[in-house]
Protein backbone atom coordinates (compact mmCIF):
# COMPACT_ATOMS: atom_id res chain seq x y z
CA UNK A 1 0.00 0.00 0.00
CA UNK A 2 1.60 3.24 -1.10
CA UNK A 3 0.51 5.23 1.97
CA UNK A 4 2.47 2.85 4.23
CA UNK A 5 5.75 2.89 2.33
CA UNK A 6 8.85 3.82 4.29
CA UNK A 7 10.49 7.20 3.64
CA UNK A 8 13.68 5.63 2.34
CA UNK A 9 14.95 8.94 1.00
CA UNK A 10 13.71 11.29 3.71
CA UNK A 11 10.15 12.48 4.34
CA UNK A 12 7.35 11.16 2.16
CA UNK A 13 5.50 13.54 -0.14
CA UNK A 14 2.07 12.32 -1.37
CA UNK A 15 2.08 11.15 -4.97
CA UNK A 16 5.86 10.73 -5.22
CA UNK A 17 7.13 7.15 -5.33
CA UNK A 18 10.65 6.26 -4.17
CA UNK A 19 11.72 5.65 -7.78
CA UNK A 20 10.48 9.06 -8.90
CA UNK A 21 12.09 10.59 -5.85
CA UNK A 22 15.49 9.15 -6.81
CA UNK A 23 15.21 10.60 -10.29
CA UNK A 24 14.17 14.01 -8.98
CA UNK A 25 17.07 14.06 -6.53
CA UNK A 26 19.52 13.31 -9.30
CA UNK A 27 18.04 16.03 -11.50
CA UNK A 28 18.03 18.68 -8.77
CA UNK A 29 21.55 17.76 -7.67
CA UNK A 30 22.71 18.73 -11.15
CA UNK A 31 20.59 21.89 -11.37
CA UNK A 32 21.45 23.36 -7.98
CA UNK A 33 25.15 22.70 -8.56
CA UNK A 34 24.86 25.15 -11.45
CA UNK A 35 22.25 27.57 -10.07
CA UNK A 36 20.45 27.38 -6.70
CA UNK A 37 18.08 30.08 -7.96
CA UNK A 38 17.07 28.00 -10.98
CA UNK A 39 16.61 24.94 -8.78
CA UNK A 40 14.33 26.95 -6.48
CA UNK A 41 12.29 28.26 -9.42
CA UNK A 42 11.76 24.76 -10.82
CA UNK A 43 11.04 23.35 -7.37
CA UNK A 44 8.45 26.02 -6.62
CA UNK A 45 6.65 25.31 -9.88
CA UNK A 46 6.67 21.60 -9.03
CA UNK A 47 5.49 22.36 -5.48
CA UNK A 48 2.32 23.88 -6.92
CA UNK A 49 1.77 21.18 -9.56
CA UNK A 50 -0.17 18.24 -8.10
CA UNK A 51 0.09 14.74 -9.57
CA UNK A 52 -3.07 13.43 -11.23
CA UNK A 53 -4.37 10.36 -9.46
CA UNK A 54 -6.62 7.94 -11.31
CA UNK A 55 -9.91 6.83 -9.77
CA UNK A 56 -9.42 3.32 -8.38
CA UNK A 57 -11.64 0.57 -9.75
CA UNK A 58 -13.23 0.00 -6.34
CA UNK A 59 -14.42 3.62 -6.29
CA UNK A 60 -15.70 3.85 -9.87
CA UNK A 61 -19.18 2.40 -9.12
CA UNK A 62 -19.61 4.84 -6.23
CA UNK A 63 -18.60 7.81 -8.37
CA UNK A 64 -21.06 6.67 -11.05
CA UNK A 65 -23.89 7.21 -8.55
CA UNK A 66 -23.01 10.89 -8.07
CA UNK A 67 -24.21 13.94 -9.99
CA UNK A 68 -21.24 15.85 -11.39
CA UNK A 69 -21.27 19.66 -11.30
CA UNK A 70 -18.83 22.50 -11.93
CA UNK A 71 -18.22 25.70 -9.96
CA UNK A 72 -15.91 28.66 -10.50
CA UNK A 73 -13.81 30.77 -8.16
CA UNK A 74 -12.03 33.64 -9.88
CA UNK A 75 -10.12 32.18 -12.80
CA UNK A 76 -10.32 28.64 -11.43
CA UNK A 77 -13.00 26.05 -12.08
CA UNK A 78 -13.46 22.93 -10.01
CA UNK A 79 -15.68 19.85 -9.96
CA UNK A 80 -18.11 18.73 -7.29
CA UNK A 81 -19.82 15.36 -6.88
CA UNK A 82 -23.27 15.12 -5.27
CA UNK A 83 -24.73 12.05 -3.59
CA UNK A 84 -28.07 13.58 -2.65
CA UNK A 85 -30.14 11.38 -0.36
CA UNK A 86 -32.26 14.19 1.07
CA UNK A 87 -30.47 14.39 4.41
CA UNK A 88 -28.11 16.93 6.01
CA UNK A 89 -25.09 17.60 3.81
CA UNK A 90 -21.57 16.41 4.59
CA UNK A 91 -18.77 17.88 2.46
CA UNK A 92 -15.59 15.86 1.87
CA UNK A 93 -12.36 17.44 0.65
CA UNK A 94 -9.26 15.43 -0.23
CA UNK A 95 -5.53 15.97 0.21
CA UNK A 96 -2.74 16.90 -2.20
CA UNK A 97 -2.67 14.90 -5.43
CA UNK A 98 -5.92 13.11 -4.61
CA UNK A 99 -9.63 13.54 -5.41
CA UNK A 100 -13.11 13.16 -3.95
CA UNK A 101 -13.34 9.50 -5.02
CA UNK A 102 -10.86 8.62 -2.25
CA UNK A 103 -13.83 9.02 0.11
CA UNK A 104 -15.74 6.31 -1.76
CA UNK A 105 -15.88 4.06 1.31
CA UNK A 106 -17.66 6.81 3.24
CA UNK A 107 -20.62 7.21 0.91
CA UNK A 108 -22.72 4.19 1.91
CA UNK A 109 -22.15 4.57 5.70
CA UNK A 110 -23.05 8.26 5.47
CA UNK A 111 -26.16 7.46 3.39
CA UNK A 112 -27.20 4.79 5.91
CA UNK A 113 -26.82 7.37 8.70
CA UNK A 114 -29.17 9.75 6.87
CA UNK A 115 -26.65 12.12 5.27
CA UNK A 116 -26.15 13.46 1.76
CA UNK A 117 -22.57 13.98 0.53
CA UNK A 118 -20.83 16.62 -1.57
CA UNK A 119 -17.32 15.75 -2.75
CA UNK A 120 -14.86 18.38 -3.95
CA UNK A 121 -12.14 17.92 -6.55
CA UNK A 122 -9.90 20.89 -5.81
CA UNK A 123 -8.50 22.87 -8.77
CA UNK A 124 -6.02 20.78 -10.81
CA UNK A 125 -7.16 17.61 -9.02
CA UNK A 126 -9.41 14.76 -10.09
CA UNK A 127 -11.88 15.87 -12.75
CA UNK A 128 -11.14 19.58 -12.20
CA UNK A 129 -9.23 21.51 -14.87
CA UNK A 130 -5.94 23.33 -14.36
CA UNK A 131 -2.32 22.50 -13.68
CA UNK A 132 -1.51 24.50 -10.54
CA UNK A 133 -3.00 24.31 -7.06
CA UNK A 134 -2.26 25.32 -3.47
CA UNK A 135 -3.82 25.73 -0.04
CA UNK A 136 -5.56 28.96 -1.03
CA UNK A 137 -7.27 27.28 -3.98
CA UNK A 138 -8.37 24.46 -1.67
CA UNK A 139 -9.68 27.06 0.79
CA UNK A 140 -11.57 29.02 -1.84
CA UNK A 141 -13.14 25.90 -3.35
CA UNK A 142 -14.38 24.76 0.04
CA UNK A 143 -15.65 28.23 0.92
CA UNK A 144 -17.64 28.40 -2.32
CA UNK A 145 -19.26 25.01 -1.67
CA UNK A 146 -20.15 26.02 1.89
CA UNK A 147 -21.69 29.27 0.61
CA UNK A 148 -23.63 27.67 -2.24
CA UNK A 149 -25.02 24.74 -0.26
CA UNK A 150 -25.61 26.24 3.16
CA UNK A 151 -26.49 24.85 5.63
CA UNK A 152 -23.71 22.25 5.75
CA UNK A 153 -23.86 19.82 8.64
CA UNK A 154 -20.19 18.75 8.57
CA UNK A 155 -16.94 18.78 6.62
CA UNK A 156 -14.42 15.94 6.52
CA UNK A 157 -10.98 17.05 5.37
CA UNK A 158 -7.93 14.91 4.68
CA UNK A 159 -4.37 16.27 4.89
CA UNK A 160 -4.18 19.57 2.95
CA UNK A 161 -7.97 19.46 2.66
CA UNK A 162 -8.13 19.46 6.45
CA UNK A 163 -5.82 22.46 6.50
CA UNK A 164 -8.24 24.19 4.14
CA UNK A 165 -11.11 23.48 6.54
CA UNK A 166 -9.29 25.18 9.41
CA UNK A 167 -8.23 28.07 7.19
CA UNK A 168 -11.86 28.68 6.17
CA UNK A 169 -13.02 28.63 9.78
CA UNK A 170 -10.26 31.04 10.84
CA UNK A 171 -10.50 33.50 7.94
CA UNK A 172 -14.20 33.54 7.01
CA UNK A 173 -16.97 34.56 9.38
CA UNK A 174 -19.96 32.98 7.63
CA UNK A 175 -21.20 29.66 6.22
CA UNK A 176 -19.48 27.49 8.82
CA UNK A 177 -20.44 23.81 9.21
CA UNK A 178 -21.72 22.45 12.51
CA UNK A 179 -18.99 19.82 12.89
CA UNK A 180 -15.65 18.95 11.30
CA UNK A 181 -13.44 15.87 11.10
CA UNK A 182 -9.75 16.21 10.25
CA UNK A 183 -7.63 13.32 8.92
CA UNK A 184 -3.81 13.45 8.98
CA UNK A 185 -3.43 17.23 8.87
CA UNK A 186 0.17 18.58 8.78
CA UNK A 187 1.01 21.23 11.36
CA UNK A 188 1.93 24.11 9.05
CA UNK A 189 2.90 25.06 5.53
CA UNK A 190 6.58 25.43 6.37
CA UNK A 191 6.70 21.77 7.41
CA UNK A 192 5.16 20.82 4.06
CA UNK A 193 7.59 23.05 2.16
CA UNK A 194 10.53 21.67 4.13
CA UNK A 195 9.37 18.09 3.45
CA UNK A 196 9.23 18.92 -0.25
CA UNK A 197 12.74 20.37 -0.17
CA UNK A 198 14.06 17.34 1.69
CA UNK A 199 12.39 15.05 -0.81
CA UNK A 200 14.36 16.81 -3.57
CA UNK A 201 17.51 16.93 -1.40
CA UNK A 202 17.74 20.71 -1.81
CA UNK A 203 20.80 22.21 -0.17
CA UNK A 204 20.49 25.26 2.12
CA UNK A 205 21.03 27.92 -0.62
CA UNK A 206 18.35 26.44 -2.88
CA UNK A 207 16.02 25.76 0.07
CA UNK A 208 16.26 29.37 1.23
CA UNK A 209 15.51 30.62 -2.27
CA UNK A 210 12.52 28.27 -2.40
CA UNK A 211 11.21 29.80 0.84
CA UNK A 212 11.83 33.29 -0.60
CA UNK A 213 9.80 32.40 -3.70
CA UNK A 214 6.96 31.14 -1.56
CA UNK A 215 6.93 34.40 0.43
CA UNK A 216 7.05 36.56 -2.71
CA UNK A 217 4.22 34.63 -4.35
CA UNK A 218 1.82 34.33 -1.40
CA UNK A 219 2.69 37.54 0.44
CA UNK A 220 3.71 35.79 3.64
CA UNK A 221 6.28 33.17 4.62
CA UNK A 222 5.27 29.53 4.83
CA UNK A 223 5.99 29.62 8.57
CA UNK A 224 3.16 32.16 8.99
CA UNK A 225 0.57 29.71 7.64
CA UNK A 226 0.02 27.57 10.71
CA UNK A 227 -2.79 25.09 11.20
CA UNK A 228 -2.25 25.18 14.96
CA UNK A 229 -2.68 28.97 14.99
CA UNK A 230 -5.92 28.69 13.01
CA UNK A 231 -7.12 25.83 15.22
CA UNK A 232 -7.31 27.91 18.38
CA UNK A 233 -10.18 29.96 16.93
CA UNK A 234 -12.41 26.93 16.19
CA UNK A 235 -15.58 26.86 18.28
CA UNK A 236 -17.44 23.85 16.87
CA UNK A 237 -17.12 20.13 17.68
CA UNK A 238 -14.02 18.61 16.07
CA UNK A 239 -12.77 15.05 15.67
CA UNK A 240 -9.07 14.70 14.83
CA UNK A 241 -8.12 11.35 13.28
CA UNK A 242 -4.40 10.63 13.06
CA UNK A 243 -2.39 7.48 12.57
CA UNK A 244 0.61 6.67 14.75
CA UNK A 245 2.54 5.58 11.63
CA UNK A 246 1.67 8.56 9.45
CA UNK A 247 4.84 9.22 7.42
CA UNK A 248 3.58 12.48 5.88
CA UNK A 249 2.37 14.23 9.04
CA UNK A 250 3.80 12.60 12.22
CA UNK A 251 1.42 11.68 15.03
CA UNK A 252 2.86 14.50 17.18
CA UNK A 253 1.27 16.95 14.77
CA UNK A 254 -2.12 15.33 15.21
CA UNK A 255 -1.92 15.36 18.99
CA UNK A 256 -0.78 19.00 18.95
CA UNK A 257 -3.66 19.92 16.66
CA UNK A 258 -6.22 18.25 18.90
CA UNK A 259 -4.73 20.00 21.92
CA UNK A 260 -4.95 23.39 20.17
CA UNK A 261 -8.69 23.08 19.40
CA UNK A 262 -10.92 23.68 22.43
CA UNK A 263 -12.85 20.51 23.23
CA UNK A 264 -11.52 18.51 20.25
CA UNK A 265 -11.59 14.71 20.33
CA UNK A 266 -8.55 12.72 19.17
CA UNK A 267 -8.98 9.31 17.53
CA UNK A 268 -5.61 7.59 17.15
CA UNK A 269 -5.19 4.73 14.71
CA UNK A 270 -2.25 2.42 14.08
CA UNK A 271 -0.95 0.80 10.90
CA UNK A 272 -3.12 2.82 8.50
CA UNK A 273 -0.53 5.38 7.43
CA UNK A 274 -1.41 8.79 6.04
CA UNK A 275 -4.44 7.78 3.96
CA UNK A 276 -5.44 4.28 5.06
CA UNK A 277 -8.05 5.59 7.51
CA UNK A 278 -10.17 6.66 4.55
CA UNK A 279 -10.62 2.94 3.75
CA UNK A 280 -10.85 1.55 7.28
CA UNK A 281 -14.38 0.48 8.26
CA UNK A 282 -13.80 0.93 12.00
CA UNK A 283 -12.42 4.44 11.53
CA UNK A 284 -15.25 5.40 9.17
CA UNK A 285 -17.80 4.13 11.70
CA UNK A 286 -16.19 6.31 14.38
CA UNK A 287 -16.42 9.36 12.12
CA UNK A 288 -20.09 8.68 11.28
CA UNK A 289 -20.83 8.23 14.98
CA UNK A 290 -19.24 11.61 15.68
CA UNK A 291 -21.25 13.32 12.92
CA UNK A 292 -24.51 11.87 14.27
CA UNK A 293 -23.92 12.90 17.88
Amino acid sequence: MEERRKPILGRVVPGVTPDVQRRLRHFFACVQAVSPALAARLAFRMFRTPPRREVESVDAPVVALAVKSSLSIGEDAFTTWHWDYGGPRVVVIHGWGSHAARFGNFIEPLRAAGFSVIGIDAPAHGASPGKLSDLLRFRDSLAEVLRRHEPIHAVIGHSLGGGAVLTVLAELAAHHPKRICLFGVPSDMDYILESFGMMLALKPPAMQKLRDRFTAHFGRPASAISVAAAASSVRIPVLVVHDEEDNVAPIAQGTALAAAIPGALLHRTRGLGHSGGLRDAETIARVVEFLRA
